[in-house]
């Protein structure tokens, strides 16, 4: 495996497990938007679940960057969101209890279909 294909895998993962440690955080506790800021601040650094999820994806902007180097961004971009889009889906359904119409699913195959054309040559 060459190192932007490394770079783009692990960029994938700590944005997708970002936003599923958002998630977790605020299922936990939720954000006080009507504290004022100095309420707002704290409800956020208070809450590591969350906090962990905004440190992913500053990690991930950091091997995302890193592929972009070397792998053209219309290749990178759309494997990193469309792969981030099914990971956070099927764990959400498996982990969150969250349920998908079939049309959503239908939006799932659609997302999977358009990466393997996107990755043709």
């Amino acid at each position: 495996m060459n190192g932007a294909l490394v770079t783009l895998v692990l960029a994938i993962l700590f944005n997708a497990f970002a936003n599923i440690l958002m998630k977790y955080g605020v299922k936990e506790r939720a954000i006080a938007t009507d504290a004022g800021v100095l309420g707002l601040a704290l409800s956020y650094l208070t809450n590591l679940k969350l906090m962990a999820g905004i440190l992913f994806f500053g990690i991930a902007l950091i091997f995302y960057t890193k592929t972009l180097e070397k792998m053209d961004l219309s290749l990178a971009y759309p494997a990193m969101t469309s792969t981030g889009i099914l990971i956070v889906t099927f764990w959400s359904l498996a982990f969150f209890g969250e349920r998908l119409s079939l049309w959503q699913w239908s939006g799932v195959a659609l997302i999977i279909g358009g990466l393997w054309l996107i990755n043709m040559r």
